[in-house]
């Protein structure tokens, strides 16, 4: 029985190493592909490129995302390298473990048939049960020949199924050595075209150096044009945060006048509490005092009670006058001095303590809203997850500084250029949030606000939303420009204060 076991475990364990393997196996395939496409794509970018028969600096950036696209590609099949060694490795060991233990069921499956023939005689059977001393006993040793016989035959099925784990294994390995010989092959295509592409990109330098002027200009040309939209983009900030500022300011006055309204309230609701009190106790005092009410005492000589004088009375009347008591209805409310309205800064500390996510973040008048609040935190949680704006895309100009060997030509840009030879050129917003500049400048741009952060989308042929639109992530905003065979729109990531962030940083895998 704990043979059996011992089979079953390995069968169990060999299977899901098998498929842990495949599934690691399956993503780097995957990978491998998306690397292929996005090569196939540049090469497409690059003929179009080249049909111009004027090199530019574009051509020079396609041919750099091309060798790193395909330094990736060398990368990833190392990878399905050392995978396929791993399940190699293991397959060898697996098998040979097999092997051991299909020698030792075989070798006790063969001492029990020995035994078995050795002992067949039917006698042996009939004598081993009438040699039991009661019918209790009897019916044990026929339940124990029942087992014996049962374990045989499960003892030959493992056999059997070890067997066949053991030809599926094999099986497997020939067919591992096999995927690894082709991905040996494919490795040495892919190295020599490194190789191509780094001479291409050498002679591409060389005749770029020779029409420097001419790139400059470009050059120059292109941060004119990125200078005008960081502008807008700039204004936009700056009237959103003013926009913001207003409605908090707006928003505080409406909270500081319902507090003095309900403090209004509770004075005059005190002053008409404390003239109810002084009414009764005037009441009380004017009051008669009944006869049977006074307590008797010990008799003693009656003082004679001399009545006042009309005089006296006319002159206590005139010295003393009675003011007559007001009503409640005749309190007037006084004037009170206005609270004055807390600060944006202030009022965002006294808030914070009662909003859990508000609690450990720093004040940012573009969240003050639950809303905008939200849509900055779902962006943040996101980093490096971020939809592509446009699907089947690649890079064809970095972010950051680019410049060309052994030249003064150097380009800084605050974003990514994203083309693609493929789709419909549909433009999607990465996240929720709302639009907060359209405008035309040789080309349509849409600046979309979430939360605190902004996100940029330039070079496009047509939009389809307008300023103060709401969208999701993943809502068509437009439509990239067409450059003969290859669409291209330019992305970027702006924080509330103007600072350019890497975008390849935000958004995820295609």
């Amino acid at each position: 029985m704990h043979k059996k076991l011992f089979v079953l475990s390995i069968v169990v364990f060999m299977a899901f190493v098998h498929s842990f393997g495949q599934q690691t196996r399956a993503e780097i395939q995957q990978r491998q592909k998306e690397l292929q496409q996005e090569l196939d794509d540049l090469n497409t970018s690059l003929s179009d490129v080249r049909k111009s028969q004027k090199i530019s600096i574009r051509e020079l950036n396609l041919l750099e995302q091309k060798i790193k696209a395909r330094q990736q590609l060398i990368v990833n099949i190392n990878n399905q390298l050392e995978d396929l060694d791993e399940t190699i490795v293991k397959c060898n060991r697996e098998v040979d473990s097999c092997k051991r233990q299909l020698d030792t069921l075989r070798g006790k499956y063969a001492e029990s048939l020995v035994f078995a023939y050795k002992n067949r005689n039917s006698y042996n059977y009939i004598n081993f049960l009438f040699s039991s001393s009661s019918f209790n006993d009897a019916f044990r040793r026929v339940a124990y020949l029942k087992s014996y016989r049962q374990f045989r035959e499960s003892q030959a099925a493992i056999i059997v199924k070890a067997q066949a784990m053991l030809t599926s294994n094999i099986a497997k390995l020939e067919a591992s050595k096999k995927q690894k010989n082709n991905t040996l092959t494919l490795q040495g295509s892919q190295l020599e075209g490194l190789q191509s592409d780094r001479k291409d990109k050498d002679s591409t330098i060389t005749l770029l150096k020779g029409q420097e002027g001419d790139l400059n200009k470009e050059i120059a040309a292109n941060a004119v044009k990125r200078r005008r939209l960081q502008t807008a983009l700039q204004a936009a900030i700056r009237r959103e945060i003013a926009e913001a500022e207003r409605r908090e300011r707006e928003r505080q006055a409406k909270i500081a006048a319902a507090k003095r309204e309900e403090e209004e309230r509770e004075r005059i609701a005190e002053q008409q509490k404390a003239l109810t009190e002084r009414q009764h106790q005037e009441v009380a005092i004017n009051t008669p005092t009944p006869n049977n009410s006074v307590k008797t005492t010990t008799p003693a000589t009656k003082t004679p009670i001399r009545k006042p004088t009309q005089t006296n009375t006319q002159t206590s009347k005139a010295t003393t006058p009675v003011k007559p008591v007001p009503t409640p209805q005749q309190v007037q409310p006084t004037q009170t001095q206005p609270t004055p309205v807390q600060k944006s800064g202030d009022l965002a500390i006294a808030e914070n303590k009662n909003n859990p996510a508000r609690e450990n973040r720093s004040y940012n008048v573009l969240e003050n809203t639950d809303e905008s609040l939200t849509q900055s935190l779902d962006f943040e949680k996101n980093r490096g997850k971020l939809p592509w704006p446009v699907s089947g895309g690649f890079i064809s100009e970095s972010y950051g500084i680019q410049t060309i060997p052994g030249t003064t030509l150097k380009q800084d840009n605050p974003g990514i250029e994203i083309s693609t030879n493929s789709g419909n050129g549909a433009v999607r917003s990465v996240a929720s949030g709302m639009v907060s500049v359209v405008l035309n400048d040789d080309g349509y741009s849409v600046i979309i606000r979430h939360g605190k952060y902004f996100t940029t989308y330039n070079n496009l042929s047509s939009v389809n939303v307008n300023r103060g639109d709401e969208v999701k992530a993943g809502t068509v905003i437009g439509q990239m420009s067409s450059d003969g065979a290859t669409k291209s729109m330019f992305f970027m990531v702006t924080d509330s204060k103007g600072n350019s962030l890497n975008p390849t940083y935000w958004i995820g895998g295609k």
